[in-house]
């Protein structure tokens, strides 16, 4: 049955009796619930030195098997600004949360309903778009340490061409 928490719809219930798992279950669930909100309190759960964020590598509007890597400050916050930035609707539902054997790594199966306008990083567009994700959190000392991210690149990039 699915619960609303903090504004982020969570379709599973919390398998899990890890003290550590579950504390980071909230902060995953606190992330989600952050966007478009309140980017500072966003940073704040992430680790202090070098945080990082994965992605999947896109050329020619085709997803390859290879991923880019931000690692640090400077290259996290240029990921996440422009998202911050956006004007309107961001919402997300877990439709599965899947703790690791080490309760510092997580994985989610997520969508986003995204009904909101860019900035000139985006291309200034209007972006309507409902996307499926599969995302890896990993902790450290109850902080996301990294944050990886996989979706249908080519689908998203079409939505922009709109």
């Amino acid at each position: 049955m699915a619960q609303i928490i903090k504004n982020v719809v969570v379709n599973p219930p919390i398998n899990s009796t890890n003290e550590t798992a579950l504390k980071n279950i909230e902060t995953i669930i606190e992330f989600f619930s952050l966007y478009l909100k309140d980017k500072e309190k966003f940073y704040s759960l992430w680790v202090e030195a070098e945080p990082a964020v994965i992605t999947p590598f896109v050329a020619d509007d085709v997803a390859v098997c290879r991923q880019v890597e931000l690692s640090g400050w400077d290259a996290v916050k240029s990921f996440w600004d422009p998202i911050f930035d956006m004007k309107g609707k961001f919402d997300w539902t877990i439709d599965e949360i899947i703790p690791g054997e080490d309760p510092n790594v997580i994985i989610t199966k997520a969508r986003s309903d995204i009904d909101a306008d860019t900035t000139e990083t985006f291309g200034n567009v209007h972006l309507k778009y409902n996307g499926k994700y599969l995302q890896v959190f990993k902790f450290e000392n109850g902080k996301v340490k990294s944050f990886e991210e996989y979706y249908d690149t080519n689908f998203l990039n079409k939505q922009f061409s709109k």
